[in-house]
């Protein structure tokens, strides 16, 4: 189609993987101004597209992978595509990031997006470049890791390093694992709620796209250079994750998860520590930058642990690797948390629930509650870096005891029962949360486990210091409320956490200035909003209502020790969800969208969806 406006290619591209079809499909420009893209059109398509009563391996299942107006600008970490499914885990909706080149490179190859269905007969991957697909046999890829897929296929198709982008699933997602993930390049990973195993289903092993001859044409480019400035002042400060576990471990902040949240104390030596710093790290490992398309900032980085049992190339670890690797299972050694959490990445495995299920098993074999007599002989201690390497290879195979705990800590959990199944943590929806313990962040907490997707849905750095937990209540659950939608715009937009910050009014102005439209910041937070009640409405009607918006036992326990021991967040519980659901505009009661609300935000249709619920 000729394009009408600025900043949007017009089109996504479909793909039936049953009939091995693709084509162009046209979006017009009322629906681009509504969703944007990324997490608004792919909730949009979940909704309307997948019935409620689908498994998550159906056929039928949507995947949505998008960029959105800013995606491939001037704007910094523009590269972003946000994942949209019916996920693995939660058996609900699920909304999941990866940065990188990915987002960029499909727009210039003339996509804003791509909406996956079917399953193919034999394993493909799909190869787009300047305006077309191809659909392409896989059978030689089958086994390789996520950052060998990219390798091959850039040297199969010619290109070089940057000349190409590859997003892919490892061993995990071809064998179904709950858990895993979908991974973009050396590393950009958007793993939560079973992405790769949905991928997996559809027996699609990549896509591969180029730097092409494309670019984004947007309405007044000097405007949003002058804006996407002024949003990297911003974050300029910004320096990367890797050193937070050193410096949260210092501050003694009772955040740092420790063994499975039995305890707030690490016994760490000071030289052992120190490994663990920004700095240090840096200075040791780091050998080259891989930055984000448009990204200035020191971050994503490839390390590179020269010699010893840990030797090879790694991408810059987050904290939550780092967290994963280090206190949540106890290992000290900075080497093997960087090693394991490359070897979670080149597996294709999701790394918070690794390192929770990991640590869950650990603390299970420890006390008795799992016996080598129930894991085929396999055993694990606190901090046994073999043993974590051996679990997860078993796992990504499914092979023995590892069938079970692909299935991830919920469901393992229950299956094994007793003591063990109180020790797991998660929320009733089936997901892990992400690496800190939330026990003494209660805004994180609560909005984990009122999360639509199957993540947090909002972030603490946009909250006041009185929602950081734990003390009161009512304010972090209003904080929780009011700042809903400013992820889910982001995530519309193509952009990356770490550049745009959630700053609304930002991003509103770079969109006003993409697309020449009249956008203003409470347009877009109402674009935010609108792809929250969109999924909450999907998941009430799969059957997840105000029952799954709680944690397990573990998750909600009393801190034991540390500055918080004895505080606890239930007490509070019911009260603060009858105060989230009522600033949402949600029945109190039962967290269900109230029809004004969905009418409001011009998603009134869901009403009719809706009606048998709420009587």
């Amino acid at each position: 189609m000729s394009q009408k406006f600025k900043a949007f290619n017009g089109k996504f591209l479909r793909v039936d993987l049953t009939e091995g079809k693709t084509w162009d499909w046209d979006i017009d420009d009322q629906c681009y101004r509504a969703y944007l893209g990324g997490t608004g059109a792919g909730a949009k398509i979940l909704y309307d597209e997948v019935p409620p009563d689908a498994e998550w391996s159906d056929p039928v299942n949507r995947m949505t992978i998008a960029s959105g107006p800013l995606g491939g600008t001037i704007v910094g970490g523009s590269g972003t595509i946000s994942i949209v499914t019916k996920g693995a885990l939660t058996e609900g909706s699920t909304s999941v990031q990866a940065n990188g080149l990915f987002g960029a490179y499909m727009r210039f190859s003339g996509y804003d997006g791509i909406v996956l269905q079917g399953a193919s007969e034999g394993w493909k991957y799909l190869v787009i470049r300047d305006g077309s697909a191809e659909l392409v046999d896989a059978e030689k890829l089958l086994g390789l890791d996520t950052y060998e897929t990219g390798d091959i296929l850039r040297e199969a198709h010619g290109v070089q390093g940057r000349g190409a982008s590859v997003l892919s699933i490892g061993p995990a997602g071809e064998k179904l694992v709950r858990w895993s993930g979908i991974f973009v390049d050396h590393g950009h990973s958007a793993s939560h709620n079973g992405v790769g195993a949905v991928l997996g289903s559809k027996r699609l092993k990549a896509i591969m796209t180029f730097r092409s001859r494309g670019g984004v044409e947007v309405a007044d480019p000097e405007r949003l250079k002058e804006v996407a400035q002024r949003m990297h002042e911003d974050v300029e400060y910004f320096r990367g994750t890797v050193g937070m576990v050193e410096s949260m471990q210092k501050a003694g902040n009772p955040a740092l998860p420790i063994r499975n949240y039995s305890t707030n104390l690490w016994e760490i030596s000071d030289d052992d520590l120190d490994k663990f710093s920004e700095k240090y790290l840096r200075d040791t490992y780091q050998v080259e930058r891989e930055p984000c398309w448009g990204c200035r900032l020191l971050h994503c980085a490839m390390f590179k642990i020269e010699d010893g049992p840990y030797a090879g190339l790694v991408e810059e670890p987050e904290y939550e690797q780092m967290a994963a690797w280090g206190p949540v299972v106890d290992v000290d050694d900075v080497e093997a948390t960087m090693m394991l959490s490359g070897l979670t990445d080149r597996l294709g495995l999701e790394n918070n629930e690794a390192g929770w299920l990991t640590a869950w098993v650990m603390e299970c074999f420890e006390k008795g509650w799992i016996t080598k007599e129930q894991s085929g002989g396999f055993e694990i201690k606190w901090g046994e870096v073999g043993g974590v390497i051996e679990l997860l290879r078993m796992i990504a195979e499914r092979k023995g005891f590892g069938d079970i705990l692909a299935e991830g800590v919920k469901r393992a959990s229950e299956k094994i029962g007793g003591d063990a199944a109180k020790a797991a943590i998660y929320t009733m929806k089936g997901n892990t949360p992400r690496g800190h313990d939330h026990r003494t962040r209660w805004a994180e907490m609560f909005d984990t486990c009122v999360s639509n997707t199957s993540t947090i849905e909002t972030h603490m750095s946009v909250m006041g210091p009185d929602a950081q937990g734990p003390a009161n209540p009512i304010q972090v659950s209003t904080e929780v409320a009011n700042s809903k939608g400013l992820m889910q715009l982001e995530d519309s937009v193509g952009t990356c956490r770490f550049n745009t910050r959630m700053n609304h009014t930002l991003i509103s102005e770079a969109v006003a200035a993409a697309t020449g439209w009249d956008f203003t910041s409470e347009e877009g937070k109402r674009v935010g909003l609108r792809a929250v009640n969109l999924m909450r409405a999907y998941n009430l009607r799969v059957g997840m209502g105000k029952e799954h918006d709680r944690p397990s036992a573990r998750y909600g326990s009393i801190p034991v020790d540390g500055p918080n021991a004895g505080i606890s967040i239930l007490p509070h519980w019911e009260e603060m969800l009858r105060n989230y659901y009522t600033l949402l505009g949600w029945d109190p009661e039962t967290g269900i969208p109230l029809p004004e609300t969905l009418d409001d935000l011009k998603i009134g249709y869901v009403n009719v969806d809706l009606e048998a619920l709420r009587s």
